[in-house]
C-alpha cells in the first residue's frame, strides 16, 4: 500500500481534506494483508512486517538492527498517496511523525523534510515491508501478479557499516 494515510487522516482531521479525497485513505486501510500469508511462505522471503505506526522507516530500522544489515532506500521508487504532498503543503503532518523520527532518526542518514514526512508517517493497516534475495524476488512480483497484488521495489540490503543503518537516495 502506498504510504500517506496517517497524512490524509490528519488532513481529515484538521478539516482540510478534498471531498474527493476522502475515500482513499479509507480504501486503502480495508485492504487485507493477507497476502502476507502466503509470501511468507516463500524461501527467498528473509523478513516480512506490516508497516504501522513507526512508519516505513521505522520499521525498517528494525529489520536492519536485528538483522545485522544497512538499507538503501530510493525515495523515488517508494509508493505515495499522491495527495498527500497537497495536504503536506497545508500543514497536514501527524504528531507521530516527528516523535517517530526522533525516536530512530540518529539511525537514518541526513533526509529532506518531505521525506522525512512520508517515511515517518504513521501508518494505520498499512501495507507490507517485505525483504527477499534478490534471486527470488521475480517469484515474489509473479505471485504478487496472481493474487492481484502490484508490489514496488524501493531497495536494498547491505552489510552494515557505521552508525548509520539506512540511507536514502534518489530512485
Amino acid at each position: 500500500k502506498p504510504l500517506g494515510i496517517g497524512i490524509l487522516s490528519t488532513a481529515q482531521k484538521k478539516k482540510i481534506l478534498r471531498l474527493q479525497d476522502r475515500h482513499i485513505a479509507r480504501d486503502l486501510m480495508c485492504q487485507l494483508n493477507k497476502f502476507g500469508e502466503k509470501v511468507a511462505s516463500l524461501p527467498g522471503v528473509t523478513a516480512l512486517t506490516d508497516v504501522t505506526g513507526f512508519g516505513l522507516l521505522g520499521h525498517l530500522n528494525e529489520i536492519c538492527e536485528g538483522s545485522g544489515v544497512n538499507a538503501v532506500v530510493e525515495y523515488d521508487k517508494v509508493p505515495v498517496i499522491e495527495q498527500v504532498h497537497h495536504y503536506l503543503k497545508q500543514g497536514a503532518i501527524p504528531g507521530g511523525t516527528l516523535r517517530n523520527f526522533d525516536s530512530y532518526g540518529e539511525k537514518v542518514e541526513e533526509i529532506s523534510e518531505t521525506q522525512k514526512h512520508i517515511l515517518c508517517d504513521p501508518q494505520t493497516s498499512g501495507g507490507l515491508l517485505i525483504v527477499v534475495r534478490p534471486e527470488q524476488e521475480q517469484e515474489l512480483l509473479a505471485l504478487a501478479q496472481d493474487e492481484g497484488f502490484s508490489l514496488t521495489s524501493f531497495g536494498y540490503l547491505t552489510p552494515q557499516s557505521g552508525d548509520k543503518c539506512i540511507k536514502v537516495v534518489a530512485g
